[in-house]
């Protein structure tokens, strides 16, 4: 049965493009360390994320990064690291640059939250 007609009979539209997810995102901010690793010299910058996800993150960062820039993500609260590759080019904030990430390996607890289930849906009124 294609997406459409699964979609059709739950009575939602078809999912495309960049709505469709592979897990669900949680709105969270947590701070988050991101360290880059040049030739002969190491530095780290401190972020935070805007919403997670079992594949990545969408970061709040200082600084820009190219499409397909790898660097090292930490979670700040358990020390745990993760090798990240920017999904897409990043947006400018006030604040900073929104980077969207997604781990180099699928990683649903590096965040150490519980996130909710594929089917759940938000309350709409």
């Amino acid at each position: 049965m294609s997406e459409e007609s699964v979609s059709s009979l739950i009575g939602s539209p078809p999912v495309s493009g960049i709505e469709r997810r592979r897990s669900q995102r949680v709105m969270i901010q947590m701070a988050v360390t991101i360290h880059l690793t040049a030739p002969g010299k190491a530095s780290a910058l401190k972020a935070h994320t805007l919403d997670v996800n079992a594949h990545g993150a969408l970061l709040l960062s200082p600084q820009s990064f190219p499409i397909g820039g790898h660097f090292t993500l930490e979670n700040n609260q358990t020390r745990e690291r993760q090798l990240c590759r920017v999904a897409r080019a990043p947006q400018a904030a006030a604040e900073g640059f929104q980077v969207a990430v997604e781990f180099e390996k699928p990683s649903p607890n590096f965040w150490q939250i519980s996130f909710p289930p594929p089917t759940w849906k938000p309350l709409e009124g």
